[in-house]
């Protein structure tokens, strides 16, 4: 690790988890592992941050403090809010303003690689942030009332993912002037004109969203874990 970058992940489990049921997706086991867990696991085991932070709701703070406690005790563990920025609001406050790299991931992305967390980094020497993404190769159309009010030209649009890079110190800043509603982080760096650079994102990095995603997620665990 070099010492003279501080790095810090934040990754995020606060979500309400409306679409999946009655459950919540990140403590869902995906064979014997929990959603949260494998999520957190890479980070810590890319040996790669100074601070991992992992943003619960009320809900299941109890049970991920629980179970990051069994993978680690440097893992920190804090309450967000009701919105994605407000959980990162929360995470940024919590953390002050002595860090120089930021990683932001949705904890619902439990097969992120080590290979995509060390090229978001190594893209934040140069610009001020990076975020990984794949071309759209489907059709793209836009309706309203079921009929299709516009064409979009599919060539320069694309599917992005976290985690998300950023350089610290602007995401801080941005945060304590503008919170609008947004998507995905990388949102507001492009509202506030800063450069946001595309790398190439890896399909396996899929996020879990209802329970149709669930048999998927079980054969990408056994391509990584089972070989």
């Amino acid at each position: 690790m070099n010492t003279s970058i501080k790095k810090v992940a934040i990754i995020l489990a606060a979500g309400k988890s409306v679409r999946f049921g009655n459950s919540d997706k990140m403590l869902y086991k995906i064979f014997s592992e929990n959603v949260i867990s494998l999520s957190v696991k890479t980070f810590l085991q890319s040996n790669l941050f100074d601070k991992i932070v992992v943003v619960c709701n009320k809900n299941n703070f109890n049970e991920i403090v629980q179970l990051m406690r069994v993978i680690s005790t440097n893992i920190e563990m804090i309450i967000g809010g009701d919105r994605r920025q407000d959980s990162v609001k929360c995470a940024l406050d919590y953390l002050g303003d002595s860090y120089d790299y930021l990683a932001i991931h949705d904890g619902a992305r439990p097969f992120v690689s080590n290979l995509m967390i060390k090229k978001g980094l190594e893209i934040l020497k140069d610009f001020d942030s990076a975020i990984p993404g794949y071309p759209i190769n489907d059709t793209v159309k836009y309706v309203e009332d079921e009929s299709v009010m516009k064409n979009f030209d599919r060539q320069n649009l694309f599917l992005v993912q976290t985690p998300q890079f950023f350089l610290y110190q602007k995401m801080y800043s941005a945060y304590q002037k503008h919170l609008p509603d947004m998507t995905d982080d990388a949102a507001l760096f492009v509202d506030l004109g800063l450069n946001v650079i595309v790398f190439e994102g890896e399909k396996t990095n899929l996020k879990i969203t209802d329970e149709n995603d669930l048999e998927i997620l079980e054969q990408f665990y056994k391509m990584k874990f089972e070989k």
